[in-house]
């Protein structure tokens, strides 16, 4: 009855010419502020989401909305592309506590899959800070900032992820335990690996450097010391003779992060990184 109602009150008011005529559809908005204060929907059928797929809230196009009725969100639908030109790649993830607070973990990426009712986690990379214990939250500053990456993983018979891997400060754990974030130790060498076997490789001991060029003010004999993540140091490699003090050359030691220079039998330079395949490190008068 009411919607009857309604029917001759609009076509009387047409009649008469109270109702304007409806605009058409605007092609294009040019705006230099676009503000949605609670949904903003991309999709061809003008609805958020895909028909029959509401429950898995999987979007027809493009679906954001704000925190006005529960979480806020942005839901992307096939591809999702980015591109920039000179400028890398660059994701990031802030959190904060409510009350200011520093939050160690802010965020994560997880593959899931629908069942039961709900999405579930299969695989998880979640970056985070190191335990207080590890630093004290008053030795954090804007210099130092340190954290790692967790690998996790769902294992069958298990409702709680289990930590496979954690990679930081140079240094890694990898094996079973760990079921929810605990139980996996923090590495304290450069590789730890729990419940398995490990082949492990030594730094080879460096070939003896090049002399490029010396400045011919008297006799030096040079060596190399390849340095490991975790503080290790190999043998010196055999000496190099030089005229002077010289420009050292020598290629890249597998397994190395740093180097030291030796001369005449005592450290002069180092430990210190080198990028390239190549390293090239020039000794200097007072040096």
């Amino acid at each position: 009855m009411q919607d009857r109602l309604i029917t001759i009150v609009l076509s009387v008011a047409a009649t008469f010419g109270l109702l304007q005529a409806v605009p058409q559809q605007q092609k294009t908005l040019d705006v230099d502020r676009l503000i949605v204060r609670k949904e903003l929907i991309v999709s061809d059928t003008g609805q958020p989401w895909e028909e029959g797929y509401e429950q898995h809230q999987l979007p027809r196009g493009i679906y954001a909305r704000s925190l006005f009725d529960g979480p806020g969100g942005l839901w992307v639908r096939s591809r999702l592309i980015k591109g920039e030109i000179d400028d890398p790649f660059d994701d990031r993830f802030h959190a904060l506590e409510r009350d200011g607070s520093l939050r160690r973990a802010p965020g994560h990426i997880s593959w899931n899959v629908w069942l039961d009712g709900a999405w579930r986690q299969m695989a998880i990379i979640q970056g985070e800070g190191l335990e207080l214990s590890e630093v004290p939250r008053e030795q954090w500053s804007g210099q130092t900032h340190p954290g790692r990456i967790r690998f996790q993983t769902f294992r069958p018979g298990h409702g709680e992820p289990l930590t496979d891997a954690l990679i930081g400060q140079g240094m890694m754990s990898l094996g079973g335990g760990g079921y929810g974030g605990g139980g996996l130790p923090y590495a304290a060498d450069v590789l730890q690996l729990w419940g398995g076997k490990l082949h492990e490789a030594e730094i080879p001991t460096p070939a003896p450097p090049v002399v490029v060029k010396d400045d011919s003010t008297g006799e030096h004999r040079y060596a190399i010391v390849a340095v490991g993540v975790q503080g290790t140091r190999t043998a010196a490699s055999k000496p190099t003779r030089a005229a002077g003090l010289a420009t050292l050359r020598w290629d890249s030691v597998p397994g190395a992060d740093a180097y030291v220079v030796i001369r005449d039998g005592k450290p002069v330079a180092g430990p210190f990184r080198l990028e390239g395949s190549q390293k090239e490190w020039v000794d200097q008068p007072g040096g």
